[in-house]
């Protein structure tokens, strides 16, 4: 993007040629292809009506908060084409909002010029410039992001936490936090923003650290933020503070309901609580999808097919539109039991609710023809998938190949993953060791000769324990826990008594570890 986009407002003896030849006009052909939905009125049908640039305001704002983005840019083209209004300040903020939901990128970058060229909207406004921040960076522009940010000759904490929510969205942790530090003054959402950057980017350790640093500062946290840590409990698996925080919420009289009650529901199904999660659902207020699915794959989870079944058909009598994720959970759950025939039907319902198979139903639909042995059917299943199928479909296949001993589908599923990723070495690890089991030691040989040729090795394995309020993570093969003299003497003492066949006479050294 041209640099001059992010200069101060300019007089119109310093605006570029190229921002000249800009006008309103031309820009409101440029939000003349968006559509309303059908359930809206046409922005033609009052056409009658005289409105004035707060009316337009009003009504852009009111289509854009309501999610209606598509709308508010065909009001913005009427009110420039149509009625020859020029917009205010208070007309860009709502349209570039609107711009950034769908996102529309050109369209946006359209009215940055316009705002440059507008005399009647100051280009050095915040509130302008901080949603210009938010739209760019909603819309993967970091760069461009950070040019109107650097430029702005005030900010408030609002414009901090756009530039920090598009670090944090695009899974720059490092740079987000970078900023976090620099933050002259810092939020309950600055905060929120980053926890639940870490938490998205797969690295809940990191985001319980900075729950606790907010802890110790003194603040304290809403019901987002309780939200995001619980989703970050639950990554670990760890139920004792997962109680913790259903305490404080509890304590602090937070309404049960939305994010919340979703990330407990998920947080007690994952930590092994399956009767928390449910009474939880049950006394959860104004449930939506999202709690049901949740319920759902908690049920899938603890192998309970039965139950996410009958939970799945009460949703629907009661008139709740299940999701793409809704099936997802309830698929599982019948691969994970084996339930061919339940399974190919739900598969067969998504189409009713207008939901597209993706390569998650794909994948749980080969799944669980792979786990009852109907590797043919699965493999029909994997060459009719109209996307390129991933390595979770592959390492299903390889794996119930291997299970049921089919060589040449598992070397041709293990290519495939080897194609997609020749690093890891899991898919040639499933391979050898089937060709051992089935004594073909020369393919055997071949297979380890490659994997040691490529340097592929399997992914360290990864485990926490909580012990007295502390996160302890241990990596196979990793000594650098502070501890870990002691934890390999107490390994080595198992391991004897182990291999004397006293295990079960010295259990007492289980119970009595404090590591």
């Amino acid at each position: 993007m041209a640099s001059s986009f992010f200069s101060p407002f300019p007089s119109p003896s310093q605006i570029s040629h190229s921002h000249r030849q800009t006008s309103a006009a031309a820009i409101a052909t440029q939000f003349s292809s968006f559509q309303p939905s059908s359930s809206s009125p046409s922005p033609r049908s009052s056409s009658s009506i005289q409105l004035s640039v707060s009316d337009y305001n009003s009504l852009i704002k009111a289509h854009t908060d309501a999610g209606r983005s598509g709308f508010a840019l065909l009001l913005f083209h009427r009110m420039l084409a149509i009625d020859a209004l020029l917009p205010d300040r208070f007309t860009f903020p709502s349209v570039l909002k609107a711009c950034a939901l769908l996102p529309a990128a050109a369209e946006g970058e359209q009215i940055h010029s316009l705002v440059l060229k507008s005399f009647f909207a100051p280009a050095d406004d915040i509130f302008v410039l901080t949603t210009l921040v938010h739209f760019y960076a909603r819309c993967s522009r970091l760069s461009d992001a950070r040019l109107v940010f650097d430029k702005m000759p005030h900010r408030n904490p609002a414009s901090w936490n756009s530039m920090l929510d598009g670090y944090a969205r695009s899974g720059a942790m490092e740079s987000a936090h970078m900023l976090f530090d620099e933050m002259p003054e810092r939020n309950i959402f600055s905060w929120n923003i980053l926890i639940g950057g870490y938490v998205r980017d797969g690295l809940p350790l990191e985001a319980l650290k900075l729950f606790y640093d907010l802890r110790f500062l003194g603040l304290s946290p809403d019901e987002s933020t309780m939200a995001i840590v619980i989703t970050a409990i639950s990554d670990h698996g760890l139920l004792s503070l997962g109680r913790m925080a259903h305490a404080y919420v509890f304590r602090r009289m937070f309404s049960l309901h939305g994010a919340l009650a979703v990330a407990l529901i998920h947080m007690y199904a994952e930590s092994g609580s399956i009767e928390a999660a449910q009474l939880t659902f049950f006394i959860t207020e104004s449930k939506n999808v999202r709690h049901w699915t949740a319920l759902i794959a908690g049920f899938a989870v603890h192998g309970l097919a039965n139950s996410a079944l009958q939970l799945f058909d009460e949703m629907l009598h009661l008139g709740i539109r299940p999701n793409h994720i809704t099936f997802v959970s309830v698929l599982t759950a019948c691969s994970h039991a084996g339930l061919v025939h339940e399974g190919l039907k739900l598969f067969k319902l998504m189409s009713r609710f207008g939901i597209e198979p993706g390569v998650e139903h794909y994948g749980c639909l080969v799944d669980l023809l792979s786990r009852v042995g109907l590797l043919e059917e699965a493999m029909e299943v994997v060459r009719g998938i109209p996307i390129e199928p991933g390595p979770v479909i592959w390492s299903s296949l390889l794996a119930a190949c291997r299970n049921f001993g089919h060589a040449e589908m598992a070397q041709f599923a293990a290519r495939k993953l080897i194609e997609l990723d020749s690093s890891n070495g899991s898919s040639y690890a499933l391979l050898s060791n089937l060709c051992a089991r089935l004594g073909r030691w020369e393919d055997f040989r071949t297979v380890r000769i490659a994997m040691e040729e490529r340097e592929a090795g399997k992914v360290a394995g990864l485990s926490w324990i909580e012990i007295c309020g502390h996160i302890h993570e241990f990596v196979s093969g990793d000594r650098k826990h502070s501890r870990t003299a002691d934890i390999y003497k107490v390994l080595d003492e198992m391991s004897s008594f182990l291999r004397l066949g006293e295990a079960q006479d010295h259990l007492f050294l289980c119970c009595s570890c404090t590591v």
